[in-house]
């Protein structure tokens, strides 16, 4: 019995370590009306971490449940979103269903049946009372009435959900399913993980790839193994130029660069996936393939890249364009016109180009009481990116 409670007590050991809450619940629990899947849906906060008042919304791949992919769940949650994996009907392959089909339309009506229920395609068949909206909303409903010190409420008005508030994410078929919820419905971002829409038949993307959605470009990221055993690359690269994901930067190869990735929204690898080195299609997101190092999912660092976004760093090289400093000349300080100075790389040189003073930016003004009257030369960097402005100390 002793040997027992040590075994209990290591297995919730990670719980402890990150602070977190899990939540499991039966979509039949949180909404009478729900029939089939009745798989767990995966809830998580950390409220030990600061909150970043959104909700990132998990959509599995084709067959699989949010118990598959935890480790971004969970990884969602510890950098202070409120995080849910969410089951849904996906059993049925929407790229297997219009496989054969020369309709630009069959990937679109299906997928939006899905996400409301509205009866479009043959297909398949997804009711109102199982659809991805009212899943998730019931959902919603559920943990602000259950868990009431949690804020899931935020998420919510009387019976809409507030999808300006939720990053939409999801796996293969999952990750389509975020990509046209985004087209029809104003979402914070996009994050897909080894997701395409492709008519064989046409050699073309599905329609709804190309639509003038409500979400705007800049907001879409994604994330695929070059050597995906279902997603051809060139295809995939296709479809992310479809979205216009090219928004910021061309595609980049997270193995051999450091976030944020030459700010790209188009990203893959090459790395052995976990257990089964044939599994390059899962090994992007899902837990059992995805590899690890020391216990953590190597790919940890594009994830958070992509939930949170290139937003501070472009914000950054573009604050570059626009710096100046004032009071110009200045007996004591320099105060800088920006916001988001810090973490400024920055020098100082005299006219012969000697190195005065050098270091990191922790608010937007700078110390220079030491220096000798004279006319000097502050740089200021930003990966790369820099500016120099001219001053005098008097």
């Amino acid at each position: 019995m002793k040997t027992k409670f040590y075994f209990l007590i290591l297995l919730c050991l990670p719980c402890f370590a990150y602070a977190q809450t899990e939540h499991l619940v039966q979509p039949n629990i949180a909404d009478p009306l729900s029939g089939a899947p009745n798989n767990f849906h995966f809830a998580y906060t950390n409220k030990t971490v600061t909150q970043k008042n959104k909700l990132f919304l998990f959509f599995p791949g084709t067959g699989a449940v949010p118990f598959n992919y935890k480790l971004i769940i969970q990884h969602a949650a510890n950098l202070g979103y409120h995080a849910i994996g969410l089951t849904y009907p996906n059993a049925d392959a929407i790229n297997s269903i219009c496989q054969s089909s020369t309709d630009t339309t069959c990937h679109s009506r299906a997928r939006l049946e899905v996400f409301d229920g509205v009866d479009r395609h043959s297909g398949l068949s997804v009711d109102t009372n199982n659809c991805i909206e009212r899943r998730t909303l019931k959902l919603l409903q559920y943990l602000n009435t259950a868990f009431p010190t949690e804020n899931w409420g935020q998420y919510f008005s009387g019976n809409d959900i507030l999808w300006n508030k939720i990053i939409v994410s999801g796996h293969s078929q999952g990750g389509g399913h975020a990509g046209i919820i985004s087209k029809v419905k104003r979402v914070d971002r996009v994050v897909m993980f080894a997701a395409t829409d492709w008519i064989n038949q046409l050699n073309r993307n599905a329609d709804w790839i190309t639509w003038n959605g409500i979400t705007t470009a800049n907001n879409y990221y994604g994330f695929t193994h070059k050597k995906d055993e279902y997603v051809n690359f060139n295809v995939i690269q296709a479809t992310w130029l479809n979205y216009g994901m090219d928004f910021y930067a061309p595609l980049a190869f997270v193995d051999s660069l450091n976030v944020p990735y030459n700010n790209s929204q188009m990203l893959y690898t090459l790395r052995k996936p976990a257990v089964d080195s044939t599994q390059f299609h899962g090994s992007v997101v899902a837990d059992a393939y995805t590899p690890l190092h020391l216990g953590a999912p190597v790919f940890a660092p594009v994830w958070t890249y992509m939930i949170e976004g290139n937003e501070m760093s472009i914000n950054k090289v573009n604050a570059l364009g626009y710096l100046n400093v004032f009071p110009n000349p200045s007996s004591s300080g320099l105060n800088l016109n920006c916001e988001n100075c810090k973490d400024f790389d920055y020098s100082v040189y005299d006219l012969q180009g000697q190195v005065l003073m050098q270091g990191k930016l922790a608010l937007n003004n700078l110390d220079v009481s030491s220096l000798n009257n004279g006319v000097y030369i502050l740089n200021l960097s930003f990966e790369n990116s820099s500016k120099a402005l001219v001053f005098v100390k008097e």
